[in-house]
């Protein structure tokens, strides 16, 4: 399971460029997002993390993430080759950052979406959800850019959602399926309308679409520290299979 979800979640986010690194896949795309911009040790020998051989693949990533003007930044899960990684990049100076939790749910009894908006879904990237995120999240251009490349070049089947109240647009969000799953990501509501149970009527909008579309579970990641996501999705009824988190060298 752990292995499945991991893989399908750097399907559904998408970085640039990925480099394979004896089973650990170093991903980049500008700088934009974590998820897209680190190590994910994945695979490998399950060697001993403290070995000559693991801090040569230490530093061959490093190698790459400053040839490309980036931190170097490991994504570790419980599961991670070799035991012990993460001790070691402790041991060297990295930095824990964003403990985060992975959730899922199946989607056999979605409760009714009230409907007391408008939601439009497309299939393809538009304009419209582009500028609403952007001004939502505060992104810069080239941020923005970065995001247009990114999910502009995937050939997964997306839903971008947006979600409008009185005419404006007040939360928006993304659906990616694969291998029947919808990942959710980039859920977020704009200040002037956030407490109002929109985010809610957008995912479940979202996860009846997906469900339309074939998909029989959802999965997501949430940042440990925000609490209001946490508890939104422990009342939508996701649950918890294992938690990761991020290793920074500064």
């Amino acid at each position: 399971m752990f292995e499945k979800i991991e893989e399908i979640s750097l399907n559904t986010w998408p970085a640039e460029q990925s480099v394979l690194l004896d089973g650990w896949i170093l991903r980049s795309a500008s700088g934009y997002t974590k998820r897209s911009n680190s190590v994910n040790p994945l695979y490998g020998p399950e060697e001993n993390a403290g070995s000559l051989e693991v801090q040569q693949k230490i530093r061959l990533a490093e190698q790459y993430y400053d040839q490309a003007e980036l931190q170097t930044v490991f994504k570790i899960t419980p599961y991670s080759r070799p035991a012990g990684l993460d001790h070691l990049l402790s041991e060297l100076g990295y930095r824990k950052d964003s403990p985060s939790s992975v959730r899922m749910l199946e989607l056999e009894q979605l409760p009714p979406v009230q409907s007391r908006h408008t939601l439009v879904i497309r299939e393809r990237l538009e304009e419209a959800w582009v500028e609403a995120f952007s001004q939502q999240t505060g992104l810069s251009g080239a941020q923005r850019s970065t995001l247009c490349r990114m999910l502009g070049s995937s050939s997964l089947q997306h839903g971008y959602a947006l979600l409008y109240k009185d005419g404006e647009p007040a939360a928006c969000g993304l659906g990616v399926l694969q291998h029947g799953y919808i990942g959710l990501y980039d859920i977020v509501t704009a200040p002037a309308y956030r407490r109002q149970g929109l985010a809610e009527e957008l995912i479940l909008g979202l996860l009846q679409w997906g469900r339309a579309q074939g998909a029989t579970a959802s999965f997501l990641q949430v940042v440990l520290a925000n609490a209001g996501a946490s508890a939104l999705y422990d009342k939508l009824g996701y649950k918890e299979i294992y938690q990761y988190w991020y290793r920074i060298r500064d």
